[in-house]
């Protein structure tokens, strides 16, 4: 004690020797001893724990202020089951106990959440029936669109001889002459429209004109008025021509009711010479694919819709064909017609799905619509974690409408052209896009072939348990679309039974009819009102957060408070300490000095 007061007193000395001298451990305890009833006189209302325990905070050790500082958040938490490990003489046993059953309650809680957040983030919507029935007024009538099986007028370009003629004159037959330039321009057209199985002669050029394609499939096939002979809308007489516009399909130059005109369909780098037909003076102002129907549109809007079901209220069709204009050798040894029904806003795609309507037969076509809506609780989600876009989320390079159908067609055009230099006739193209000839007609078929097995192998490669792959076309469905199905009954339609051969109306009725063969084609909704899907939210955030609350607090007794709790802890409450603790420290370091 004499040799420490012999030496000279610094502050900085003073400190060193109050932290680190073991022999001054007996003037801190004394400072203690002296501050202790002081202390308990403010702090009269706490226990002995827990004045020990602002003490040992106050004026203890490194150590011993952080162990405190765990027991008063024991004692305050108001998690269930911490406060029994920071009890003071605890037996061990009892401690172990508790200390399981926490640690049990912890990965009993996390596995289960883990759960929840895997459905909320792998499996976010569910398709289920909306809750109340759509009436069929409330969304357009299918758009029809109808293909002869017929491609040629056999009086005008037979198809069979000339493809006959070409065989032979290549495996240089003695007699056969080459087709004339006409009849090569011809053939080149019609033979893009046939069977792939007749391209086995190759013949005509890499690439075309398309204009001259479509002109010269219109100059063979059917003509108009010997092929739609009647027609109904809504149980009122109407000229087919009024309601019937020319398209090109696939199939050729087929013709369409209720559809679009190029000009909405296509944007403007799409709208080319080759695909305008007509000059629509009606735009569908009053409807679109997500909103449907304005509240202003009148019952006869556009596109057209019907008030009710029932064959009255649909369409009705008397279509005809001449029996020498068959050709069995273009498309088969099957006659009549191809039927597609789809939205107006898309582009016919004859070949993927369609009805065929034989000759001599009477069709029922009772339509039965499925639309697919989406909840606006989903339009904050990625289009990949709900499955479908909206409309103004993907846009196409041609089409204005987005559908699955539009986004698989551009981007097969796109395919082709990378794989042929050029695309087919029918498809979404510019000006400046060329087009393939009848020498290339093999090669647009392989790549079809060969996008669909891209498509299918990205897919199954990327696809999730409940999500489809991403792919390079990535045509995911839109986010309100409406299909058309349909069911179908048919029955023998023998109408020349029902001629009166005996008046002269009816002798000039069989003249007309001569060598031809009809059909009749009647479609309509089946029933007045359709259960609607809807895709919605399975679990959205707040439900999350509910079930995470609920298995929190089942466990563990937490809720939001106790997490804000636990952040006042480890923040402004241990701010606060370090502060008290600091000025305790401070003090004392006076204290020393001055008896010192």
């Amino acid at each position: 004690m004499s040799t420490d007061s012999t030496q000279p007193h610094t502050p900085s000395h003073d400190l060193t020797r109050v932290q680190l001298s073991g022999a001054n451990q007996w003037k801190r305890a004394a400072l203690m001893a002296r501050a202790a009833p002081a202390f308990r006189e403010t702090v009269s209302d706490d226990s002995e724990d827990e004045v020990d325990t602002k003490k040992q905070i106050k004026y203890g050790s490194g150590f011993q202020a952080a162990k405190a500082i765990i027991h008063e958040y024991c004692d305050y938490t108001t998690i269930h089951g911490i406060r029994y490990l920071g009890e003071k003489k605890r037996p061990w046993l009892e401690r172990l106990f508790w200390v399981s059953v926490l640690l049990l309650s912890i990965f009993t809680c996390c596995k289960l959440t883990l759960n929840i957040w895997d459905k909320w983030n792998n499996n976010p919507v569910i398709v289920s029936f909306a809750e109340k029935s759509t009436p069929v007024w409330q969304i357009p009538f299918p758009a029809v669109t109808v293909c002869p099986e017929t491609k040629t007028r056999r009086s005008i370009f037979n198809f069979t001889d000339c493809y006959h003629q070409v065989r032979d004159f290549a495996l240089n037959v003695s007699g056969i002459v080459d087709l004339t330039d006409k009849q090569k321009e011809l053939y080149t057209a019609v033979t893009q429209v046939c069977e792939p199985h007749l391209h086995d002669i190759a013949l005509g050029k890499n690439t075309k004109k398309g204009m001259e394609i479509i002109d010269s499939l219109t100059e063979v096939s059917p003509l108009f008025d010997d092929t739609y002979l009647n027609c109904k809308w809504r149980n009122m007489p109407v000229k087919c021509s009024d309601i019937f516009h020319k398209f090109v399909t696939e199939d050729g130059v087929c013709y369409s009711f209720n559809s679009l005109s190029p000009a909405e369909i296509y944007r403007p780098e799409g709208i080319i010479p080759d695909f305008i037909f007509r000059e629509e003076n009606r735009l569908s102002m009053d409807w679109n694919v997500e909103d449907g129907y304005s509240a202003s549109a009148d019952t006869s809007p556009y596109p057209n819709r019907v008030l009710g079901p029932g064959s009255r209220a649909g369409l009705y069709l008397f279509m005809g064909g001449m029996e020498m204009d068959f050709d069995d050798m273009c498309r088969g040894p099957v006659q009549g017609f191809k039927i597609l029904l789809h939205t107006p806003g898309d582009v016919a795609q004859v070949s993927k799905q369609y009805f065929r309507i034989p000759f001599d037969q009477e069709v029922l076509i009772s339509i039965r619509p499925k639309i697919i809506t989406t909840s606006d609780g989903l339009k904050h989600y990625e289009p990949g974690r709900r499955q479908c876009y909206f409309q103004k989320e993907r846009d196409l390079r041609f089409f204005n409408i987005y559908s699955q159908s539009n986004c698989e067609l551009e981007c097969l055009a796109n395919f082709t052209l990378s794989k042929c230099g050029c695309v087919k006739f029918s498809m979404p193209r510019n000006v400046n896009m060329p087009v393939c000839g009848a020498a290339n007609v093999k090669c647009y078929h392989k790549a079809e072939d060969e996008l669909l097995l891209r498509e299918f192998t990205q897919g199954l490669v990327s696809s999730g348990e409940n999500t489809r792959g991403e792919t390079e076309c990535n045509c995911l469905p839109s986010c309100t679309s409406i299909a058309y199905e349909a069911e179908i009954s048919q029955a023998d339609f023998d109408y020349k039974t029902v001629i009166n051969r005996d008046t002269p109306e009816g002798k000039e009725t069989q003249t007309k009819l001569e060598g031809m063969k009809m059909s009749r084609v009647s479609l309509f909704f089946k029933e007045a009102q359709f259960l609607t899907s809807r895709r919605s939210e399975l679990y959205g955030t707040t439900d999350f957060l509910a079930n995470c609350g609920g298995l929190l607090g089942l466990f563990m007794g937490v809720s939001m408070l106790s997490i804000v709790e636990l952040v006042y802890f480890c923040t402004v409450r241990l701010i606060s300490n370090l502060r008290m603790r600091r000025k305790t420290r401070k003090e004392l370091l006076q204290a020393v000095n001055k008896e010192a």
